[in-house]
């Protein structure tokens, strides 16, 4: 009941950090480690500790979930090669040569140890990424790789994880063993994402197309992938990602619109306070990781933090500068080394960001081998690690979304939207055209929505003409707007005659949703011709 307590506290504060961060405007997460970090040294709030097994076990399988779930697998295949050049070979890259760094400049640690730390901060955080990134003008093609990599660099790094683990307490190691597990986690858990989504879609029927039966098993799935494939020894991370992207494939004619839009609504709340809590609570742990650290090594262990940092940045920026499918050679462009760089990937090689799965797999390592002995080094490894994630969080994620301003990489998502707008309308005149009717109302019904699509269809065309666009851009913006207050009218009658006891709560609910669904559409109209207007 005291933990209930303080994670209810701990989300009071969450929300008024949220209010703030509106108006100060800067990434999420940083301002929520921050804030984590000052109320664990004024002890304003008692502190959580963060289980590995609730990051891995609760945290992580919804948020690979969601990322999964909204990831483009036609874009998803077509960057697959950079993708997996970012999430493995980067990854084990990075992993061997911050090993090397580490048993090269830290005293005590052994190879198994620096393997280790190497394993622990490699993979990028997906949610830091994604957090910072967001509503940010990046090209739809640099958002596919970025998520693309997030979605599978934590698989790569948590296998290579588990082999240095093993070195360390069984003190043998041997890379052709590591290479066959790496290959055997990663296929088992794809297997096993496949097999849960594939038996989903063979009960899928017995649900009955009930919104709330479908919801509420689709909130379970990524959970039963995750635990089924760890039990087993595969990733839990492939099988989770893996059933993200076939329950999405599918989902077009699998869920009615009803499970869809719940579906929505609640990922978009449930991930919302989930990255919410968790960077709010790495932030809190501070004086938990440097209680077993003497005070006279902080210093000297801070200073280790950054230069791993520094190394961390400098191979990501020379792997995607170096490696011809991220060179411009490949376009054929000619100049310096520093001008063959495309700008989309300047802004790739500083997103680098590194989070809660970095923190929990630090915070996963035994306390001692399989002899009974001590690992001497956990603390130090801990510490360090918490170190590389704040420099990170704080040096790239505070001037990562000037960098994207600042250089300004082409989007053209909006253009992308009007031409799917155009592709419908035109299909669907198409389609009203070839209906037949049945009598005098259908041919009139027919003849009326082939005109106002027809109308449409010509104003999108019409688009080109600056001018005319935004005059027809203020027309609809000052229609929309009449129709939100005439809808708040509409409310506030309800109400009113509600209090007066004039109708029954279950009418007024029903209308109160039509009203709600009313301003959401409104609401939407004017967000799209705000896209278009830019």
């Amino acid at each position: 009941m005291a933990e209930l307590e303080k994670i209810i506290w701990i989300s009071i504060i969450l929300i008024i950090i949220i209010s703030v961060k509106e108006k100060i405007k800067p990434a999420l997460p940083i301002v929520l480690v921050i804030a984590g970090i000052a109320l664990s040294l004024t002890h304003f709030v008692p502190s959580i500790d963060i289980s590995p097994e609730i990051i891995f076990y609760v945290v992580l399988p919804p948020v690979l979930f969601d990322a999964a779930w909204n990831t483009s697998i036609p874009d998803f295949r077509k960057e697959f090669p950079k993708i997996s050049v970012l999430a493995i070979g980067l990854v084990l890259l990075t992993t061997s040569i911050i090993a090397l760094a580490v048993h090269s400049i830290i005293p005590g640690f052994t190879w198994p140890l620096a393997f280790v730390m190497g394993a622990i901060i490699s993979p990028p955080d997906a949610v830091a990424a994604t957090s910072i990134t967001k509503n940010l003008p990046l090209p739809q093609k640099l958002i596919i790789i970025l998520e693309g990599e997030s979605l599978l660099n934590d698989a790569s790094a948590l296998i290579a994880y588990k082999c240095a683990v093993i070195a360390v307490i069984s003190g043998v190691f041997s890379f052709w063993d590591a290479g066959l597990q790496f290959v055997g986690n990663s296929l088992g858990g794809m297997a096993v994402g496949i097999l849960i989504g594939f038996l989903f879609l063979k009960l899928h029927r017995y649900f009955n197309a009930n919104a709330n039966a479908e919801t509420f098993a689709v909130i379970l799935l990524p959970f039963a992938a995750y635990s089924l494939a760890e039990h087993i020894g595969c990733s839990g991370v492939l099988a989770v990602v893996v059933l993200g992207m076939f329950l999405s494939w599918n989902s077009f004619s699998l869920f009615s619109a009803d499970s869809r839009i719940q579906m929505s609504h609640f990922w978009e709340v449930a991930i919302f306070v989930l990255n919410g809590l968790i960077f709010l609570l790495l932030g809190m742990q501070l004086p938990a990781i440097i209680s077993n650290i003497p005070v006279a090594e902080l210093p000297m262990l801070i200073v280790f933090g950054f230069l791993l940092f520094v190394i961390l940045v400098i191979i990501r920026l020379a792997v995607l500068a170096l490696f011809p499918l991220f060179s411009a050679s490949v376009s054929g462009e000619k100049g310096s080394f520093m001008t063959r760089l495309k700008t989309d990937y300047i802004i790739l090689s500083w997103s680098g960001m590194r989070g809660v799965v970095s923190l929990a797999a630090a915070l996963a390592l035994p306390l001692h081998d399989d002899k009974g002995a001590v690992i001497e080094q956990r603390s130090t490894i801990l510490f360090v690690s918490f170190t590389v994630i704040i420099f990170t969080l704080l040096i790239q994620g505070l001037t990562l979304p000037r960098l994207i301003r600042m250089i300004q990489p082409a989007s053209s998502d909006n253009l992308e939207e009007k031409d799917l707008n155009v592709l419908l309308l035109e299909k669907s005149v198409s389609f009203l055209k070839d209906v037949v009717s049945e009598g005098d109302r259908s041919e009139s019904v027919i003849k009326t929505m082939t005109e106002k699509l027809e109308k449409e269809h010509a104003q999108l065309l019409n688009n080109n003409q600056k001018d005319l666009f935004s005059q027809h851009a203020e027309w609809k913006k000052t229609y929309f707007d009449l129709e939100l207050k005439l809808a708040e009218y509409q409310r506030k009658e309800l109400i009113k005659h509600y209090h007066k006891g004039s109708f029954s709560l279950e009418t007024v609910r029903k209308k109160e949703w039509e009203l709600d669904f009313w301003t959401s559409t409104v609401h939407h109209e004017i967000d799209t011709i705000h896209q278009y207007s830019k």
